[in-house]
Formats: C-alpha cells, sequence, structure tokens
C-alpha cells in the first residue's frame, strides 16, 4: 500500500486540488483559464528545454491565480500573456520540440477565450469540458513518451483535466 501511494502521489495531489476549484463554481466556464495554465506548463519547460521548471511554474501560476480571481479578473486573459513571453523566449532558443507544445498552447487558448466570450454558460461550459478532456489525452500522451514535463506532472494535470472534464458535463446538464 505504502509504495502505492508513494507512486501515485500525483493523482493524490490533484483530488483536493479538484475540490477547491468546485468550490462555490458557478459557472463551468470559470474553468477556463485551466485550459491556459496547464498548456502553459508544457510551454514553459519546453522553451528552456528543461522539463524540472515545470512543478515551480506550476505553483507560480496557481499562487497567480488566486489574486487575480480575488479582484475579479478572469486569469486566462494574464496567463495567456505569461504564454506569449515564454513562446518569445522558445522562438529564439529555438528549443526542440517547441513548436508542438506552441500549437498546443494555441488552439487550447483559442477554445478558452471563446468559452469565456460564449454569450451562452451551455455552450461555454460545453467548450471547457471538451478542451479539459482533450488536454487529457495530451496528459496522457507526454506521460507515456515521457518528455517535455515530468511524468509526475503529466499524471496530475490528467487527473485533473478528466474530473473536471466530466464534472462540467454533469454540472451544464
Amino acid at each position: 500500500m505504502t509504495s502505492w501511494v508513494a507512486r501515485r502521489w500525483p493523482t493524490l495531489l490533484a483530488i483536493p486540488l479538484v475540490l477547491i476549484s468546485l468550490y462555490d463554481l458557478n459557472d463551468v466556464r470559470d474553468l477556463a483559464f485551466l485550459l491556459v495554465l496547464c498548456p502553459l506548463a508544457y510551454l514553459m519547460p519546453a522553451s528552456f528545454n528543461r522539463p524540472g521548471i515545470t512543478w515551480p511554474a506550476v505553483l507560480v501560476g496557481a499562487f497567480a491565480v488566486g489574486p487575480l480571481r480575488f479582484l475579479d479578473l478572469n486569469p486566462a486573459y494574464a496567463l495567456l500573456v505569461a504564454s506569449l513571453v515564454f513562446v518569445v523566449i522558445g522562438t529564439v532558443r529555438r528549443a526542440p520540440g517547441f513548436g508542438i507544445q506552441v500549437v498546443g498552447a494555441v488552439l487550447f487558448a483559442v477554445l478558452a477565450v471563446i468559452a469565456i466570450e460564449a454569450g451562452s454558460r451551455a455552450v461555454g461550459g460545453v467548450l471547457v469540458a471538451i478542451g479539459l478532456l482533450a488536454h487529457a489525452g495530451w496528459d496522457a500522451y507526454h506521460h507515456r513518451v515521457d518528455r517535455v514535463v515530468p511524468r509526475s506532472y503529466a499524471e496530475w494535470c490528467f487527473v485533473v483535466d478528466v474530473i473536471l472534464g466530466v464534472v462540467a458535463i454533469v454540472l451544464i446538464f
């Protein structure tokens, strides 16, 4: 049992985060920032070709989200600016394998913005759910190939994305 817990710590860490994310959630579109934050956690280490900076980047991003939400600002837009910074850094550094991370970050960011700006809560929520579940596939792939980010992050993010994606669908319907 102890070895299982030691190996599955990312999953066990993800579950409380999911519960915190769902606390007082009135609109599924409020989770759209994750469609920018999670890919940013791939983009940043890819821009430097250093997977080891993933977890510190996630912590910084997570702590940045709190004050933005407190000020009633959508963190997705601030995270988009951060993403642009790392696109420039990765482009200048010509980091290997960086291009696919940019493509993924852009696609998820576009989906996030469309979901946030959607006139309908249901349509926006469905787009967030689709984005989260699609990002879970991204996580599963990166966990399997063990590149760009540590496997622990890919597992953690997969659990967060799947649970929140499924819960988003349930809350919409």
